[in-house]
């Protein structure tokens, strides 16, 4: 089946679309023998480019956002109602995590066939092998630090301890529970199970994808209302209690985001123009949405609820600030993408940052969890200086660990990407930094009994394997050569 484009009531195929124009006659060309009788030198076009550089802008904020809401967690108190502030605000990320989902999908696909088997397969590859990773390690590790190798060897200690570990394994496979980030993708391998199906709804519903909205909104609003108020006795018995017991990983409380998204990008050349032309507008109301809420929320608090509800990512109220969070990115992802010059150092470091997302929002809960000893030590210390030292240790260890996977053999099963070219890895140096990395890790473990050692020392560790494995191919590649 041909992909097709609609614009306005016309249909363009996948065809006509990518045919490029006729060049207009040149005015300037000669009429000399010469010129009518050389055969006529075919036009050079430049490949449009597709790729979208404003969800670059969008995806790098929410990552980093995503950290920061984990690290407030972590550090602020119940009671702080500026923190709850923020950390309400922050978190748009995981509804802003499935919009981009849905649209980067239906943008890829809105003018070409999908097919779905083709489709899974390379989905599922590039995220469930991540996936599987690194809910085993989490697992494994989650047992370790809370009792160590004794409690590893208790998991495999009888064939009962076997069974109920493959059982609990098993369990966190299925929900996404065996770290507390890893819901998401969960969620994301739903979105990719009917993805195909959602295409071709949007295809047959050409015209009334705004009802559609509407109705997914209005499910939405419905299912938050429920989710943050005690359950219908419907869902407390049975099947039906397991699926509300674990609504938070199923695609379920996100569906709307998901379809916006890819309405969105089925609908990109009308939707990109309103959001250029329009965006200091949306800025400005989206600031409005985002000012209410906050006062709402302010309101709330200061007439006895909790902090902890009030900033419940499922309050149906609080959804209205999320959307305006996103609307906002959004807009400021397309003045990135006008502005951006190619091969500059910022557009390098935003190419080279969506290059390792995924990988960093694996393991940024990683690098949190061992640093967060050491941040327990200073609690005593003023909150928001401690948060902002907090991030910015989180965030460096974090990279520095996806740095080293991805030059790694095991890349593509820990940050979903192939390993970098080891022709264009700097053997040399990556050497020196591993060294430099052990050495800081043995210290921090040694005189400061710092468990996060542990973790520098390990990754400096697979830095080294990694480089000298690359050195190894760069002499023999020499050698051939010579």
């Amino acid at each position: 089946m041909t992909g097709v484009k609609r614009e306005g009531r016309g249909i363009v195929t996948q065809e006509q679309q990518t045919q490029p124009p006729e060049p207009p006659p040149n005015p300037d060309e000669s009429d000399s023998a010469a010129t009518q009788f050389a055969a006529p030198a075919k036009p050079v076009t430049a490949k449009p480019d597709r790729h979208l550089y404003q969800i670059d802008f969008v995806r790098l904020v929410t990552f980093a956002a995503v950290i920061l809401d984990h690290v407030l967690l972590g550090i602020a108190t119940g009671t702080d109602v500026g923190a709850g502030a923020l950390g309400l605000l922050l978190r748009y990320t995981r509804y802003s995590f499935f919009a981009l989902t849905g649209f980067v999908l239906t943008y890829q696909y809105r003018d070409r066939e999908l097919k779905p088997l083709t489709f899974w397969r390379r989905r599922y590859k590039l995220i469930g092998l991540p996936f599987l990773v690194w809910s085993l390690f989490y697992w494994v590790y989650g047992r370790y630090r809370a009792g160590g190798m004794t409690a590893l060897g208790d998991l495999v200690d009888s064939p009962h301890s076997i069974a109920l570990s493959l059982k609990s394994i098993a369990y966190d496979l299925v929900t996404g529970n065996a770290w507390y980030h890893l819901y998401f993708l969960s969620v994301s391998m739903q979105i990719y199970a009917v993805f195909p199906l959602i295409l071709i709804v949007l295809r047959k519903t050409w015209g009334y994808h705004r009802y559609l909205l509407l109705m997914s909104f209005a499910a939405q609003t419905t299912l938050l209302y429920f989710m943050v108020r005690p359950p219908l006795d419907f869902f407390t018995h049975g099947p039906q209690h397991m699926l509300w017991a674990h609504l938070v990983a199923t695609i379920l409380p996100y569906q709307f985001f998901v379809l916006a998204g890819c309405v969105a990008a089925m609908h990109y050349p009308a939707f990109q123009h309103f959001m250029t032309r329009w965006r200091w507008q949306l800025i400005a109301g989206a600031a409005l949405v985002i000012a209410l809420t906050l006062l709402y929320y302010l309101h709330e608090t200061h007439t006895g609820e909790t902090i902890f509800r009030a900033t419940n990512v499922f309050m149906v109220h609080n959804t209205f600030a999320y959307i305006a969070i996103i609307t906002i990115l959004y807009c400021l992802g397309t003045v990135w993408q006008s502005r951006r010059t190619k091969g500059s150092v910022p557009d390098n470091f935003m190419r080279t940052a969506a290059d390792r997302s995924f990988g960093i929002y694996l393991a940024h809960a990683l690098a949190l969890s061992e640093l967060m000893p050491i941040i327990a030590e200073h609690r005593n210390l003023p909150t928001w200086p401690l948060i902002l030292v907090a991030y910015v240790g989180t965030v460096a260890l974090t990279i520095f660990i996806v740095e080293v996977l991805r030059r790694s053999p095991i890349s593509l099963i820990t940050t979903g990407r192939s390993t970098i070219d080891w022709r264009t890895q700097n053997a040399g140096r990556s050497m020196a930094v591993a060294t430099t990395a052990i050495a800081l890790g043995v210290l921090l473990r040694v005189v400061f009994a710092a468990l996060v050692g542990d973790l520098i020392v390990a990754t400096g560790a697979l830095l080294l394997v990694s480089a000298g494995l690359a050195f190894w191919r760069q002499r023999r590649a020499a050698t051939a050569a010579l």
